[in-house]
């Protein structure tokens, strides 16, 4: 029932817990794993579980290990349900282990006036992927490199921007969900939504488009997307056809949306002046905080709306969500 890239980061977890048996008991049978071994599992993930680019060690996020834990627990779980009694003498030992505290969620949604000037990067996004010199210039139209996309990275960002959809919802997206997907219709009609979005804990829900994502993902479906599809390939979102080590299917993954939008929080950053209109890392998160709290004050802050459209009934996130920047927030100290 899982999807293929769920099914695979259960794997790697488990593996990660092999592994730390098997060099620390000298052998990795599960009648030999007690409370004390996943406590300090836990601990090591806390402390040293990640890996930077070079190989080194460094922290996990509380979250991360404690999706780990979550993991192991299922993993124990289904054990202690089929096999012998005596086999875990013990009980479940993940079950007394507690899972990491986690720090107070962090506002990231974007001000008015770093909206503005997001919008104003991706309305140039093709000139900023223009080669340079006379041989790549033909009738008078600079070229872009190969693997370049801006309209599609355009597409991408406008619609996170005016839906606050997840990375992995965006992946996901197939082009029979864009109601319509004619691009002379999306540029015409009132109302275009993404039907059947599946979101977290095999939830759906239908969102709708606003302008800037409709005529952007027009011109994405009229001038790129043709370039990368092939018979296979029903997703939305395609990867380039040139890059060698892309899905069969075309189908972007999430991690690729988190470069396409760091690049483009890059590309921000460099045309700006201003420290106060910075972005620093620019993550896809930022787009969705962005969103929920745009749509929180356009909606008089009605819960059920907020639910709706981002797929979310957690008290905790529905209130992070919808917090104002830190600007904003500001503001209203210094009109007291």
């Amino acid at each position: 029932m899982r999807s293929a890239e769920v099914s695979a980061k259960i794997s790697r977890h488990l593996e990660r817990l092999r592994g730390w048996l098997a060099a620390g008991l000298g052998h990795p049978r599960v009648s030999a794993v007690t409370v004390r071994e996943i406590t300090a599992w836990r601990d090591h993930l806390a402390a040293a579980g990640g890996r930077r680019k070079d190989g080194g060690a460094v922290a996990m996020a509380p979250a991360t290990v404690n999706n780990h834990l979550a993991h192991a627990s299922a993993l124990f779980s289904w054990i202690s349900a089929h096999a012998p009694a005596a086999l875990l003498p013990g009980g479940d030992p993940t079950k007394r282990v507690e899972p990491l505290r986690l720090p107070a969620p962090e506002v990231r949604a974007l001000n008015a006036a770093q909206v503005r000037t997001v919008k104003n990067v991706l309305d140039r996004l093709e000139s900023f992927h223009h080669l340079t010199g006379r041989r790549h210039r033909s009738g008078g139209r600079s070229s872009t490199h190969r693997h370049a996309r801006p309209l599609r990275d355009r597409a991408i960002v406008h619609t996170m921007l005016g839906t606050g959809l997840r990375r992995a919802e965006i992946a996901g997206l197939d082009l029979a969900q864009l109601e319509p997907h004619e691009p002379d219709q999306l540029r015409r009609v009132k109302k275009a939504k993404l039907s059947g979005v599946r979101g977290k804990g095999r939830t759906s829900r239908s969102v709708f488009l606003g302008l800037d994502a409709c005529t952007a993902l027009a011109d994405y479906l009229e001038h790129e997307r043709g370039r990368d599809a092939t018979a296979d390939s029903a997703a939305l979102f395609l990867a380039a056809s040139s890059i060698a080590a892309r899905r069969p299917d075309g189908r972007l993954s999430p991690r690729s949306i988190n470069t396409i939008v760091a690049e483009i929080g890059a590309i921000h950053d460099l045309q700006i002046a201003s420290d106060d209109r910075r972005l620093g890392r620019l993550r896809p998160h930022d787009l969705r905080h962005t969103f929920a709290y745009l749509l929180s004050q356009a909606s008089g802050h009605n819960r059920a709306e907020l639910e709706r459209r981002l797929g979310h009934a957690n008290e905790r996130y529905l209130k992070l969500y919808t917090n104002p920047p830190e600007e904003i927030a500001a503001g209203y100290v210094e009109d007291l």
